[in-house]
């Protein structure tokens, strides 16, 4: 890690001298729209579209080859891009009114990709790496989705249908995969990853479900699946290469699951 933070301040400074060579096209359609883009480097591409009134966007690009397209068609939506290093890529489309987006990207190739249909929804990613990936999609009102990746070749993917919903992702580490989907109202899905090649996969459909898991170690892999309403479910890996498959189908099931060791397995089915 040392060596590759020297390498981007590195890349850097050199890119300095080549501000001129930057490509930003930004456009407004409405009414007190806030554009405000900031490129330091070269070859940075910057593509913004505001549509709508109210909109603001804060981009900044510092390095080489970093791209950014971004839209809201709205009014009131709000943007913030981040991008230092190389070949970095970010994708952001907002339709609606009030809706967050929030992208930092430090390092090389990382991409996210966020897209919000709806209200006052919040999405945010930030990594800090090489060659990590976050896609984020939410159609519905006050739904909030956070990711955090800390290393390398780790992906998440976070998908919300419906309102209130909270999902949260943190990965440090290497090559880490991660999926949480709910679909329904007042869903919470949390997930921590700390460690190599860990799989985690929480689905939610129905409402007030509440998904909880955390890995510590290599080779974990973590199934959460929930049918119905007002049911939780916590598991907690410690070591490697444990697996754990829980269904719930129904209401109000509640399973919580330790598994300290290496090499064990876990597999809950609750109905009713």
């Amino acid at each position: 890690m040392k060596n590759f933070i020297t390498g981007v301040f590195t890349l850097m400074a050199m890119s300095f001298g080549f501000a001129q060579s930057n490509i930003d096209m930004t456009a407004q359609l409405g009414n007190l729209n806030v554009a405000t883009v900031d490129q330091t480097g070269l070859l940075n591409i910057n593509s913004l579209t505001q549509d709508g009134n109210r909109n603001t966007a804060d981009i900044d690009q510092i390095g080489v080859l970093n791209i950014n397209t971004a839209s809201s068609v709205g009014n009131r939506n709000s943007i913030d891009v981040d991008q230092t290093g190389l070949a970095n890529s970010n994708n952001v489309s907002q339709l609606g009114n009030r809706n967050s987006a929030v992208t930092w990207q430090f390092g090389t190739f990382n991409t996210t990709d966020q897209t919000q249909i709806g209200r006052r929804n919040e999405v945010s990613s930030t990594q800090l790496g090489n060659s990590n990936f976050v896609v984020q999609y939410q159609d519905g009102r006050r739904n909030d989705a956070s990711a955090i990746q800390w290393g390398n070749n780790n992906f998440a993917a976070q998908v919300q249908l419906g309102r209130r919903n909270t999902a949260s992702g943190l990965q440090a580490g290497n090559s880490n995969f991660l999926v949480q989907y709910q679909d329904g109202n007042d869903n919470s899905a949390s997930n921590d990853q700390v460690g190599n090649g860990n799989i985690a996969a929480a689905v939610q459909i129905g409402d007030d479900n509440t998904s909880m898991g955390a890995q510590v170690g290599n080779n974990n892999q973590l199934y959460q699946i929930q049918l119905g309403d007002s049911n939780t479910a916590i598991d907690v890996q410690m070591g490697n290469s444990n697996f754990t498959w829980v269904t719930q189908t129904g209401d109000s099931h509640i399973h919580v699951g330790t598994q300290m060791g290496n090499g064990n397995s876990m597999i809950i089915n609750q109905s009713n």
